[in-house]
């Protein structure tokens, strides 16, 4: 079974979808808890689950789109220099509740015969990560240049399609 076809839809940066070159579908933890008597302690499972980013590294299109579309995405987040930067993103002016700033986002992964196997979908998304875009006029071959971009989200879901 060849696990590395997928197809990834980010709905607040749709132009990143079909430049997706790699996802790694994130991890999941259980705390611990602890009960401790005089003589030793004994661990327990926890109630709480943490959920590692979702990462996934894009080529930056020729235009810098898509590199853009996550930094604006990021912006309307942080409002780094103003509170009119809140929230306004290019596909909307003000920011009226937290679903204009974040999104669910859905990675289908595929079979070896392109058929989908398995769904999983990451509520409430928004990004907390954008990495560095190197240029390089130095070198002999013309490299494309290649993000990387972490998103976080409140939980998420596996649906088996098959």
């Amino acid at each position: 079974m060849n696990t590395q076809s997928f197809q990834i839809d980010i709905p607040l940066a749709p132009s990143v979808n079909e430049w997706v070159q790699s996802v790694s579908l994130p991890g999941i933890t259980l705390g611990e808890a602890s009960l401790e008597n005089p003589f030793i302690r004994q661990p327990e499972p926890g109630d709480k689950l943490i959920f590692s980013p979702l990462s996934f590294s894009f080529i930056v299109d020729e235009q810098m789109k898509n590199f853009i579309e996550m930094f604006n995405w990021m912006n309307a987040l942080g409002f780094p220099e103003n509170l009119q930067q809140y929230g306004v993103m290019p596909h909307q002016v003000n920011r009226v509740s937290d679903k204009q700033v974040s999104c669910d986002i859905t990675v289908l992964v595929y079979n070896n015969q392109t058929k989908p196997i398995l769904k999983f979908t990451m509520f409430g998304c928004f990004p907390i990560a954008l990495g560095d875009m190197p240029l390089n006029v130095a070198g002999t071959d013309s490299e494309t240049p290649i993000c990387t971009g972490d998103i976080m989200y409140r939980n998420y879901v596996i649906e088996s399609i098959i």
